[in-house]
């Protein structure tokens, strides 16, 4: 993925609700000093969790999903989001043979407002997680398997 053309993006806040949050295992490589204001926010969807793997994914449907919005300092944006592509496994010119497909989507914040923001869905359904019933990845380890379907 690191030899594509780079395309530049809008300008829009990121959501993180697995590894990518402050805490967890990624976000300081890819996001500390990064970003010029993070807020909890939720998306509609359903969170699960890939056990072997050790990382979350979001998928459509009911629900809330928990997590971070994001806004990253504007001069490091595009390079960032490419490095979150590459982390996510999202290629927007093979997008059928990507992991996850960044989508421009409605974020809700903690007083209610909504915003416009990148987030991260699942696009390998080959494999399968166990559901978090509370759409908190930090709530991990009380997820419920198998997850159903959908």
């Amino acid at each position: 993925m690191t030899n594509q053309p780079r395309e530049t993006f809008s300008y829009l806040p990121v959501f993180v609700y697995g590894t990518l949050r402050p805490g967890e295992k990624n976000y300081s490589r890819f996001l500390q000093g990064r970003t010029c204001n993070e807020q909890t926010a939720s998306v509609e969807g359903q969170l699960y969790f890939v056990i072997n793997g050790g990382y979350p994914y979001l998928e459509r449907g009911q629900g809330r999903v928990v997590g971070t919005l994001v806004e990253i300092t504007p001069d490091l944006f595009q390079k960032t989001l490419w490095e979150l592509d590459e982390l996510e496994e999202y290629s927007p010119g093979d997008e059928p043979h990507s992991v996850y497909l960044r989508r421009s989507t409605k974020v809700r914040l903690e007083n209610g407002e909504e915003t416009a923001a990148w987030v991260y869905y699942w696009n390998c359904p080959q494999i399968i997680g166990i559901r978090i019933p509370s759409g908190d990845f930090r709530d991990r380890h009380g997820a419920s398997g198998p997850p159903e379907d959908l």
